[in-house]
Parts: structure tokens; sequence; C-alpha cells
């Protein structure tokens, strides 16, 4: 297959939302007693990176960490900086310090004030226990129940971008289908980054379980059929006698679907290429029944 069939692609990931874009990030602390500089401090860090200024974000947030380390949201927002400035080593720590996992990362926050105040609103040791497992990530939680579902959610669906970015593909799985069951409104969105986060590092494999996945929560989507039509054409072969392409099962089907949804669309003539490469040209929208 020509290398020009995947070029349209690169529009695609330069849109997509990344982790740090998503829908439903949480809103500032308000009216938290002592921590009014950090609510201004997350505004202009979220400012900061909206405008890509990672850096910046990530300076005020780590002002606001070391002077307010018990307050989840300037680590959360650190997280994210980090994550745009592709530093995530660090950026996993600051989510799991957000989450309260009980790790290395934790000695991130002062040790004799973590466990002082746990009935403080937001703070990471907020009634503070140690009995909860989190096989998502393989640490004891803290505590989880001070977290919202919202938090949660892009905490772990951070995470799992981070694990993806380091080559740690069952971790990000996991992580994944973490944020996706805590916060499942928001699973569309995490299901279709994990998708697209997959495909841009080369785990066609893993893009085909997302992808499933992400349909399976958002069926109405065209790009997602597209996304597994072109992990599994990564399996295609050549018949030797007719030079087409011989596709595995389900290729066609996912590249009939998106075009039946986009029959315009961002990579329409991708998944017409493809079709037609295979001798599966459609007609009236339809799959040829012959090659």
């Amino acid at each position: 297959m020509k290398h020009t069939l995947w070029f349209s692609m690169v529009l695609l990931l330069s849109a997509a939302c990344p982790t740090y874009a998503q829908e439903g990030s949480p809103a500032p602390d308000a009216g938290m007693k002592g921590a009014e500089s950090v609510n201004s401090e997350l505004v202009a860090a979220r400012t900061a990176s909206k405008e890509k200024r990672y850096a910046d974000s990530e300076a005020l947030m780590l002002k606001a960490t070391a002077s307010h380390p018990e307050l989840i949201l300037s680590w959360m927002e650190l997280g994210l900086a980090q994550i745009g400035l592709k530093k995530y080593t660090d950026a996993e720590n600051s989510f799991k310090v957000a989450l309260g996992i009980d790790s290395a990362s934790l000695r991130l926050v002062r040790a004799n004030d973590f466990y002082q105040q746990p009935d403080k609103k937001d703070a990471v040791a907020s009634t503070a226990t140690r009995a909860t497992r989190n096989t998502a990530v393989g640490g004891t939680v803290v505590n989880t129940q001070s977290r919202t579902p919202e938090i949660q959610g892009v905490a772990y669906s951070s995470l799992g971008e981070i694990y993806i970015r380091t080559n740690r593909v069952a971790e990000a799985q996991a992580a994944f289908d973490t944020a996706a069951k805590v916060f499942p409104s928001q699973a569309p969105l995490y299901r279709r980054n994990e998708t697209i986060f997959f495909f841009q590092t080369g785990k066609s494999d893993a893009q085909l379980d997302a992808a499933d996945k992400a349909i399976a929560v958002d069926p109405s989507r065209a790009m997602l059929y597209y996304f597994k039509g072109q992990a599994l054409v990564s399996k295609a072969a050549v018949d030797p006698q007719t030079q087409k392409m011989i596709l595995p099962p389900g290729c066609a089907e996912s590249y009939q679907k998106y075009l039946e949804l986009e029959p315009n669309g961002q990579f329409s003539n991708d998944a017409k290429g493809v079709l037609n490469a295979a001798g599966l040209p459609l007609k009236n929208g339809k799959l040829a029944d012959k090659r």
C-alpha cells in the first residue's frame, strides 16, 4: 500500500484531543481557606496549557504543590503540563499523588504533613486508609472516596496516555479501563483517545482492542471504524496471482461502515483506496460481491 495512504492521518492526530484537553477537566477549587492564591495559579496554569506554554504551567503548579501539597487539583494540573512537556516520569508521579496512590511518588509530599489533616476537603490523604487496592496502577490507594469520578477519570486516562508513551501496553489498557469505569459519561472520549494514542505509537493490536471498546460505547462515531480497519489492514497479505490485497476478517466491513457514516469524510479516499486494492469497490454504498 502506498505510504501516501496514511499522510492525511497527520491532520487528525494534530487535532486529536490529548488527555490534557479532555472534556470535563475538573474546575478549580473555590472558597478554600489559605488556598485562594492556588486557585488563581490554577486558572493561569490552565490558560498557559491551552496556549501550549507548558513550561509556564508547570512552573506555576510546582509552586502551588510546594506551598499546598495537600490540594489534589494542583497535582492534576501539574501532571497535565508535564504530559505536554513529555516529562512522562514526572507526570506519572504527579497523577499518582493526585490519586493518593502509595508509591515512591508520595515522597513528593512532605511526609510530616501528609496525614495531619485527614478531614480537610480535597486533601491528598483525606480520611486516609490503606485497605483498598488498585490493580490498574499496582499501588495501594490511600483514599479514592474523596476524589470525584471526574478527577479519577482524568487522572487514570492521563496515566493511560503516559503508559502508552512509555511502552507499557498492559498498564495503559488497565488505566483506561479504570477511567471508563469510574467516569462512564466520559468513556467515549477516553476510549477514543486510547485508540488514537495506540495508533500514534504503532501498537496495532492494542489499537484494534481500543477501537472495539470505543465502538462499543460510541457506535455512531465514524472515525472509530476507520481506526479499526487501519489496525486490521496491517495484517493484510497480497495474493501472488492477482496482486490484490487479502484483507483479514472485519477489515473491509470496518472501512465500509466508516464510509456509510462519512461517505465524504476526511479518510474516505484512503478507505476507498484500501477496498479497491483488495478488489472490493463499493457499489451503491455496498461492498461488491466479487473481487
